[in-house]
């Protein structure tokens, strides 16, 4: 009876180490995918600020076409302003 007394003391403890190592086990397994959250969480808010940035891009991109499509009308008139000035000295 005393061996198996033994036996017993010893099965506990083997699996009070068992049951430590699950528990460490878990713990890295924890801080693992607090780390991959994490990571995934800042990456958003980097695209967050790419779509921002490339929205501000686009914003200005479409002011300076506007921009240019006016000065592109300014020196048209001014075109037609000048043949008609030059057309009035060759008479």
């Amino acid at each position: 009876m005393a061996f198996s007394r033994k036996t017993t003391v010893a099965d506990a403890d083997v699996l009070a180490q068992k049951k430590n190592r699950l528990n460490a086990y878990v713990a890295q397994f924890d801080k693992a995918v607090s780390l991959i959250t994490d990571t995934i969480d800042n990456l958003g808010v980097i695209n967050g600020n790419i779509n921002s940035t490339i929205q501000e891009i686009d914003e200005y991109q479409q002011e300076l076409a506007a921009t240019r499509t006016g000065l592109a009308e300014a020196k048209e008139r001014n075109d037609k302003v000048i043949a008609n000035f030059q057309a009035l000295l060759n008479i």
